[in-house]
C-alpha cells in the first residue's frame, strides 16, 4: 500500500515537473531530499539489524571458491593472532595493512623467470633471498637452502605442467604439489586480501590464469554488515540480478548469465564506450568492464546506487555511475556510445504519455553502433494504465524509426517468453 502510494506521488511530480515546472520543480527538489532522508533512516535501521543478524557459525572456512587472481590486488602485511584467525568475523583496522601483490618478492622473480626468460642467477630478488638464507634469516618460508631449492623446483614443475594443460588447473594443483593454498581475507570495503599462499598466486598472476581455487579466513565485521544489508535488499523474493563478488554467490537471484552469454555471443563490438540503462546493481557494468569496455551503468533509484557503488569498490572497478533518470543525463545532448545495454526498461517508459514523448527525444539523442534491446511482453502492461502497449516486433519498429538504428535481429527468447534483440545501424 505505502510503496503503491510513493509511487504515485512520484509519477504526480514528474508530471508536473514536465506540464508546470515552475510548480513541479520545487516539488520535484523537495520530494528528492524527503526520499533521501528516508533512504537514510531506513540505511540505518538496516545497518542496526544486520549487527544481530549474521551468524559465524554458517562461515565455513574450508569451502573452496573460484575467483580470478586478478582481483586479488593487495596482500596483508601484518600478522593476525591465532584467535583472532579462527574468530572468522574480526572488527578494527587490521584491513588497512596491505601492500600491493606486485611489491612480493616472489612475484616479482617469477615475472622475471617465467616471463621475461631470465635465469634464477641473474634475478636480483632471487640473489637477496639466497643471500637472507646463507646468513640464517628465513625467507620466502625456507630457512635454508634445500628448502629452497625444494620450493624453486615445485614452482617450474607447477608452471610447466599449467602451460602444457592450457592454463587450466586443478583445484587441489598447489597443495597437492607442497605449495600452500591461497586463503584470503575480505576487507570492510569488501576487496580480497592475500593471507596465505603468495607462491601460488604469483605463479597464478604469471600465468594469466582465469580463476585459481581459494578460501576464506576472515570477514571484515563491516563487510558483513554490508552482506545483510544487501540480503535484505533482495526480500521479499529476489535479487533481480546476480552478485559477481564470490562472497555473495549464494544470495538468490532473478537472472543470472544466460542474458550475458546470449549477448557476448552476438555482440560485434569488442571493446569501447558501453552504456547500460537502468543498470541495477550492475551486473553488466562488471562484466563488460572485465572485457575491457568503457562502462557508464546509468541508475535513477537511489537504493540501488547506494549498493552499486559499494559493490563497485569492492571489486576495484572504475565503471561510471550515473545517479540520475536517463532523460536527465546530458539533457539536450548527443550520447555517443558504442553499444548501449536497454534490457526491459524502456516498456516502463510507455505507462504515461511524456515519458514516451521522453524516450523519443531520448532515442533521437543516441548516436550509438549496436543496441542490445530487451522487449517486454504487453501482457506484462495489460493490468496497468498506460498510454500505449506494443508487441516486441512493434516496439522494434518504433525504436527504428526515432533512432539512428536501422537493421533488427532476434537473438533469442527468454524462458520467460521475453525477447532480446540487437539492433544496429
Amino acid at each position: 500500500m505505502m510503496r503503491n502510494l510513493i509511487s504515485k506521488v512520484n509519477e504526480l511530480i514528474i508530471d508536473m515537473n514536465d506540464n508546470l515546472p515552475f510548480i513541479g520543480v520545487p516539488l520535484s527538489i523537495g520530494w528528492d531530499i524527503l526520499h533521501r532522508f528516508k533512504f537514510i533512516v531506513e540505511k540505518k535501521i538496516l545497518e542496526l539489524r544486520g549487527q544481530l543478524k549474521f551468524n559465524i557459525n554458517q562461515l565455513d572456512h574450508e569451502r573452496i571458491y573460484y575467483v580470478s587472481p586478478h582481483k586479488i590486488q593487495y596482500y596483508l602485511t601484518n600478522k593476525l593472532k591465532k584467535k583472532e584467525v579462527h574468530s572468522g568475523i574480526l572488527k578494527g583496522r587490521w584491513d588497512k595493512s596491505k601492500k600491493p601483490i606486485e611489491d612480493l618478492t616472489v612475484y616479482q622473480a617469477f615475472k622475471q623467470k617465467f616471463n621475461e626468460g631470465k635465469k634464477w642467477e641473474s634475478i636480483t630478488n632471487f640473489k637477496n633471498v639466497l643471500d637472507d638464507i646463507s646468513n640464517g634469516i628465513t625467507q620466502w618460508g625456507c630457512r635454508n637452502l634445500d628448502e629452497l631449492n625444494e620450493k624453486i623446483r615445485i614452482s617450474e614443475e607447477i608452471y610447466t605442467k599449467i602451460k602444457n594443460k592450457g592454463n587450466k588447473l586443478e583445484a587441489d594443483i598447489f597443495s597437492s604439489m607442497g605449495l600452500n593454498d591461497i586463503i584470503i581475507n575480505i576487507s570492510r570495503d569488501g576487496n580480497l586480501l592475500l593471507n596465505d599462499g603468495k607462491f601460488s598466486l604469483s605463479l597464478a598472476k604469471v600465468l594469466d590464469l582465469p580463476k585459481v581455487p581459494v578460501k576464506i579466513k576472515i570477514r571484515h565485521k563491516n563487510w558483513m554488515k554490508f552482506r545483510e544489508k544487501l540480503k535484505y535488499l533482495g526480500r521479499p523474493d529476489k535479487l533481480y540480478q546476480k552478485i559477481t563478488h564470490i562472497d555473495l554467490q549464494d544470495f538468490s537471484f532473478k537472472y543470472g548469465d544466460e542474458r550475458l552469454i546470449l549477448i557476448k555471443k552476438n555482440l560485434s563490438i569488442s571493446s569501447g564506450t558501453l552504456l547500460d540503462i537502468g543498470t541495477n546493481l550492475g551486473y553488466f557494468c562488471h562484466k563488460f568492464e572485465d572485457k575491457g569496455f568503457d562502462c557508464y551503468a546509468v541508475e535513477g533509484n537511489i537504493y540501488y546506487v547506494y549498493f552499486l557503488k559499494k559493490l563497485r569498490k569492492a571489486e576495484n572497478k572504475k565503471f561510471k555511475i550515473v545517479n540520475k533518470s536517463i532523460f536527465k543525463y546530458n539533457k539536450g545532448k548527443e550520447l555517443v556510445f558504442d553499444v548501449v545495454l536497454a534490457l526491459f526498461i524502456f516498456h516502463h517508459f510507455l505507462k504515461k504519455q511524456n515519458s514516451y514523448l521522453n524516450l523519443i527525444k531520448l532515442l533521437n539523442r543516441l548516436k550509438v553502433k549496436e543496441m542490445i534491446f530487451g522487449a517486454h511482453i504487453p501482457r506484462e502492461l495489460q493490468r496497468i494504465k498506460r498510454y500505449i502497449n506494443y508487441t516486441p516486433n512493434q516496439f522494434v519498429n518504433f525504436i527504428l524509426e526515432n533512432s539512428c538504428l536501422n537493421k533488427a535481429e532476434l537473438l533469442g527468447k527468454m524462458d520467460s517468453g521475453r525477447c532480446i534483440y540487437k539492433l544496429s545501424s
